[in-house]
């Protein structure tokens, strides 16, 4: 795998492993409501931006023939 191959394939585990996190704090209500509004608003606009750039590495990764 060349250089920006395998800096492609870290960079998905590593967004991946995040938003596997960030969607597993947004599912516990208990923790996730005692966000102010503002917050909770912002973190769901960061999962959603965060799975869009995995899907984009996912993307990227299908072109360049790097299992997922």
């Amino acid at each position: 795998m060349k250089p920006f191959e395998l800096r492609l394939a870290q960079e998905h585990a590593r967004v991946s492993h995040y938003l596997k996190n960030l969607r597993t704090f947004i599912d516990d209500e208990a923790r996730f409501n005692r966000l102010g509004q503002e917050h909770r608003t912002l973190v769901l606009n960061q999962a959603d931006v965060m799975s869009l750039y995995v899907d984009i590495l996912e993307q990227r990764m299908k072109l360049l023939s790097i299992p997922i």
